[in-house]
């Protein structure tokens, strides 16, 4: 079986036309990250004296680390006159100030303000944040327990336990990690490069008849759709690996620095909220978990469909109708508060910070189960299903009948 599975992966995914797809698709990944950061961080304007770039990382050998009153009173006596100075719009505008570190005020104000005193004041405040939620949690945990409202008091409990002790005592630069884990451009190319990919895995030979001596063959039938189908699983798992850990590449490579990934992953402010309780680096491999996963489960769906077919282009279009009405639905029904469309739809695994970026429940008889756990869950179980629907719709393999027809 292991030759067959090579054989088969080799036969339809080892094509100079999907190495051609594999090179060009990751170079447009890499420029459009590096345009991401050429167009939205203000660290992007060169390497000068005084250039947002040269000062911010200046600063940030000061600031960096711990977070203790004396770097917070530092920075402050630094800011607060920058402030008073421009709070009435009246200060200088000149750009060749000397007496200023970017040349004028305005810049150095909004250069302390964006990359230091924003987000170490987000950082400080964060752990009084979770403990108001803990506390407002226990306090709604006793009150539905008075009222027997067992479901209530559950899910009460799950976010206390949720938020306890969380805290952010580490200042870091999280901007590169902010814009790498809100960035979605790599799943469109994913999905195409694997639409493209799996299509002709039955289509190819129904196309030259092959299929038909296949099923005079020790290997044919369903032992061959066995190996079409984990043939198709490792190609998917690779595809999904590689951009997740190409866009990984491209933002460090870009912004320069491996900061912030040690952080924890609600010190990015829209993961305030957060439902897991890791590192932003232990939640960059949890996200390629939840893509392969998603697009697995959406490659199971295409490969289907396009066992039925003798013909690529049908089925190309049935599937790429499929894929487009997963993702309207899916970024449609992202931040609502129907649960389950979000659930079960495996594209939403894609886009995952929807469901590791809040705290949602699901009732599962009578107990609260995260959205991210049931997503999960639906989502291997109709991978299963599909792949288990592709093996028996398979035909069998009749060589013994051929040799009684004779």
């Amino acid at each position: 079986m292991t030759h067959l599975i090579r054989y088969e992966f080799i036969k339809q995914f080892c094509k100079r036309s999907i190495l051609a797809l594999f090179i060009v698709f990751s170079l447009v990944d890499l420029f459009k990250i590096y345009g991401e950061y050429k167009s939205y961080s203000y660290l992007a304007d060169g390497n000068g004296a005084r250039s947002w770039h040269t000062l911010h990382w200046q600063l940030y050998k000061e600031y960096h680390g711990e977070i203790t009153p004396e770097k917070i009173e530092r920075l402050l006596a630094a800011y607060q006159p920058l402030l008073e100075a421009t709070s009435d719009m009246t200060a200088s505008t000149a750009t060749d100030d000397p007496n200023t570190m970017t040349g004028n005020l305005y810049s150095d104000r909004n250069l302390l303000d964006k990359y230091f005193v924003t987000p170490m004041q987000y950082f400080y405040g964060y752990s009084s944040q979770a403990e108001q939620v803990t506390n407002k949690a226990r306090q709604n945990a006793t009150l539905y327990a008075e009222r027997g409202a067992i479901y209530q008091q559950r899910e009460s409990g799950a976010i206390y336990h949720l938020y306890a002790g969380r805290t952010i005592p580490i200042f870091a630069y999280q901007e590169m990690c902010n814009y790498y884990l809100n960035y979605d451009f790599s799943i469109v190319l994913t999905l195409m490069l694997c639409l493209y990919g799996i299509i002709g895995t039955f289509v190819s030979e129904k196309e030259t008849q092959m299929d038909i001596l296949l099923l005079v063959s020790p290997n044919g039938g369903r032992k061959t759709a066995m190996a079409k189908i984990l043939a198709v699983t490792l190609f998917l798992f690779l595809t999904s690996l590689w951009f997740s850990l190409l866009d990984l590449i491209g933002f460090v490579a870009s912004f320069q620095t491996l900061e912030g990934l040690t952080l924890p992953i609600f010190a990015i402010p829209n993961f305030a909220e957060s439902s897991v309780n890791i590192s932003i680096f232990q939640y960059v491999l949890l996200s390629a978990a939840f893509k392969c996963t998603g697009v697995w489960v959406i490659g199971m769906l295409w490969l289907l469909v396009s066992m039925f077919w003798e013909n690529a282009l049908l089925p190309f279009a049935i599937d790429f109708a499929l894929c487009m009405a997963l993702i309207v639905s899916g970024a449609a029904c992202a931040y609502s508060n129907f649960f389950w469309t979000k659930v079960l739809n495996p594209y939403t695994l894609l886009i995952n910070r929807v469901l590791l970026g809040k705290t949602e429940f699901v009732n599962m008889g009578g107990f609260p189960i995260l959205t991210w756990q049931v997503a999960v869950g639906i989502s291997l179980t109709v991978g299963l299903m599909l792949a288990a629907a592709i093996y028996f719709l398979s035909a069998e393999n009749c060589h013994h009948c051929v040799w009684r027809t004779k």
